[in-house]
């Protein structure tokens, strides 16, 4: 019985502390049923607002960057000059050489063209005067 008598007695005690637990969670609900939570975002509202004017700044300082940056490009070439002026110099240069070729090559032609010629009439002109082209033949053996 003895044993019986323990767990009653504990039991009580449990029974009793359960009882003080239950009036205290009362009185707290009692408590924080009069308490009105009001939602307050003014701190929020001002952390967002400072995060935009940051954004705002940031953003700011891109663009003008950005602009820097277009005023430094537009100037610019694809190629740089040297290269190109290099390349009209040396087809400048070609070409005229190619102008020169053809003019000295018409040139020789005009004057072996006219060398034909002269031959042909100092040729034309021996056959028809056999007195001169035998004195001529004796000054030339002369010569040598």
């Amino acid at each position: 019985m003895a044993k019986i008598e323990e767990i009653a007695e504990l039991l009580t005690e449990e029974i009793h502390g359960f009882n003080e637990s239950i009036d205290r969670l009362e009185e707290l609900s009692e408590y924080l049923g009069d308490i009105k939570v009001k939602a307050d975002a003014t701190e929020v509202e001002h952390l967002l607002k400072q995060h935009l004017n940051e954004h705002r700044e940031i953003q700011s300082r891109h663009n003008e960057n950005l602009t820097e940056v277009y005023k430094e490009v537009k100037g610019t070439y694809r190629l740089p000059r040297w290269l190109i002026i290099s390349f009209i110099v040396v087809h400048a240069l070609t070409l005229a050489s190619i102008i020169y070729s053809v003019h000295l090559h018409n040139k020789k032609k005009y004057w072996e063209e006219k060398y034909e010629r002269i031959r042909g009439h100092y040729l034309y002109f021996m056959e028809d005067h056999p007195k001169v082209r035998t004195q001529y033949e004796k000054w030339l053996n002369e010569e040598k």
